[in-house]
């Protein structure tokens, strides 16, 4: 039996690596059964053991058209362009070592044909990886996934640089938090969670959490943070919170010129409003957090994006400007030993 189950497993295996354009025949299977693995088959019994497959056991097997070509897997789980994108998603995380994504690119690979692997790996360059270690991201998603499962809140020590660029924690006693989601971000994972001691959702980047420990303290309801619609709510509150930071919603009314229109798209979809007010100038509004996030955004466009309202926002926006350019100011004895 085992040795029938062997030679199952090891015709699909061979299988995997046809397809349409590259069949084979129960021959050839024959031969790499013997060449591989040592099993020795008929054809007859090759191609009743692939109509086993086949029949019984639900797998897409086609005849070549003329009957002479041999046998391929007609359909897989994952077409070329899709394996491309996800192949792609993890060459460019920067939340992955090198060894990782290498490991989980191959695994991908292997979800295509022989000739499916060889056009991926032609057309995919490897990009190259940081050199910061990443082994804790993997270890953090197992781990936060394990609390969500259980319902319980998780402690982590939370990591910064110093002047030496040498990590050190940010604060001597663990954060307790209640995690509930997990979202890639500007290629960093970012846990979505409550902060115990407060009545929001905040965000902690991935891979600067470590020693991340489940705890048996049971979570906080995340509808006491979004509503009853949970999902939802999550979904709002990430789309809202621009380079993850959090704060009040805020109703944000801008001047911009008409070419801006399709980074605001881009920034925030279908939820941005735009009015034209000429050929060359929209007014926009979008619901905001109100955080960090949003005045690093805003100064990135302050030459051309005009806050209109609210005045909050524009008071402390214009704040900052000033003290941007007082930083840039020179001082009186030198403007005096320049003129002297």
């Amino acid at each position: 039996m085992a040795d029938t189950k062997a030679k199952f497993y090891h015709i699909l295996e061979i299988l995997c690596d046809t397809d349409e354009e590259h069949p084979k025949t129960a021959a050839q299977i024959g031969e790499l059964l013997d060449k591989r693995f040592g099993i020795a088959a008929e054809r007859k019994s090759i191609c009743r053991d692939i109509g086993i497959l086949r029949d019984e056991c639900g797998f897409d097997i086609n005849l070549s058209s003329d009957n002479k070509a041999g046998f391929y897997i007609a359909s897989r789980p994952f077409e070329d362009w899709e394996l491309k994108f996800l192949i792609d998603a993890v060459l460019s995380s920067r939340s992955l070592s090198e060894k990782d994504a290498r490991k989980l690119v191959d695994k991908l690979k292997h979800q295509g044909s022989q000739t499916s692997r060889e056009l991926l790996a032609a057309i995919t360059p490897l990009p190259p990886k940081p050199a910061a270690d990443k082994r804790l991201v993997k270890y953090g998603i197992d781990t936060v996934l394990k609390a969500i499962r259980a319902d319980c809140q998780i402690a982590f020590s939370y990591l910064t640089f110093d002047a030496d660029k040498q990590p050190m924690p940010r604060r001597k006693e663990a954060y307790q938090v209640s995690p509930y989601a997990l979202v890639r971000k500007s290629d960093f994972y970012y846990l979505i969670c409550n902060y115990t001691k407060y009545d929001n959702l905040s965000f902690y980047r991935l891979d600067r959490m470590e020693q991340i420990k489940v705890l048996p303290d049971k979570r906080r309801p995340l509808r006491d943070f979004v509503g009853v619609h949970e999902r939802a709510g999550l979904s709002d509150f990430v789309h809202h919170a621009l380079y993850s930071f959090t704060g009040e919603a805020v109703e944000l009314r801008l001047d911009i010129p008409a070419y801006e229109v399709s980074d605001l798209i881009d920034t925030f979809g279908s939820d941005v409003t735009i009015r034209k007010i000429d050929e060359e100038s929209c007014e926009a509004r979008v619901t905001v957090q109100d955080g960090p996030g949003l005045y690093f955004w805003l100064l990135q466009r302050a030459d051309n994006v005009k806050v209109l309202s609210p005045s909050s926002v524009r008071n402390h926006l214009v704040e900052m400007l000033k003290n941007i350019l007082a930083q840039y100011e020179e001082p009186s004895e030198e403007k005096d030993s320049n003129h002297g």
